[in-house]
């Protein structure tokens, strides 16, 4: 009987430690496919579509604003007019208007075209959501509590024109993101969400208004 004990319990250990190291790789695998590889430079980076609950409901506005932290308070409608850029080009005008309710809407135009292949794109979006004085801006620098977030998201339409004049239509989800600091100066990101799964990523675009 203690022969047969022995062989049971150790059985039982290789199969716990079995499951252990599955559930380990399932969970590593998990991480990599949602976040990527793991990259410390990538810590910081802003990703909105896993902060959608950010975004309230219009029966939840207006966003309590208490300056927490010497954050500005939105007390009239503010207007912010920014410069779009990708990779140190320029990709057309942002304009965001933030009312006192703490609401967060705007439009985003573009045109250019590549020289290289003679095609051109002309893209335009609209977004809308709310701004999150929750939220506090974190960097390798450390943090910033007096920077106010807001998230929105909407969908932009591209217009592709290849050299023969033979059009493509893309229409997908945008998110736009910011942080406004106490003179109204601004700056955050657009992103153009694919709904392709083979499309590898999505383009990130940089603003700023001051």
């Amino acid at each position: 009987m203690k022969m047969v004990n022995r062989k049971n319990n150790g059985s039982a250990l290789i199969a716990l430690l079995i499951v252990i190291v599955i559930a380990l790789a399932l969970y590593m695998v998990d991480i990599t496919a949602i976040f990527g590889p793991i990259d410390k430079n990538r810590a910081y980076e802003e990703r909105p579509w896993f902060e959608e609950h950010r975004i309230a409901a219009k029966e939840n506005l207006p966003i309590k604003q208490t300056g927490k932290g010497g954050k500005i308070r939105i007390l009239s409608q503010a207007k912010l007019k920014g410069s779009v850029q990708r990779n140190n080009e320029n990709r057309g005008t942002v304009e965001i208007i933030i009312e006192p309710n703490g609401l967060a809407k705007g439009h985003w135009q573009c045109s250019y075209e590549h020289i290289e292949n003679k095609t051109s794109y002309i893209i335009t979006a609209s977004f809308e959501g709310n701004i999150d004085p929750t939220k506090n801006f974190a960097s390798q620098k450390g943090i910033n509590k007096k920077l106010l977030y807001f998230i929105t998201k909407g969908k932009f339409r591209e217009v592709k024109t290849d050299a023969n004049g033979q059009q493509w239509l893309n229409e997908a989800p945008i998110y736009v993101v910011g942080w406004i600091d106490n003179d109204l100066s601004a700056k955050g990101k657009l992103f153009l969400m694919s709904n392709d799964p083979q499309a590898y990523g999505n383009a990130e675009y940089d603003w700023a208004a001051k």
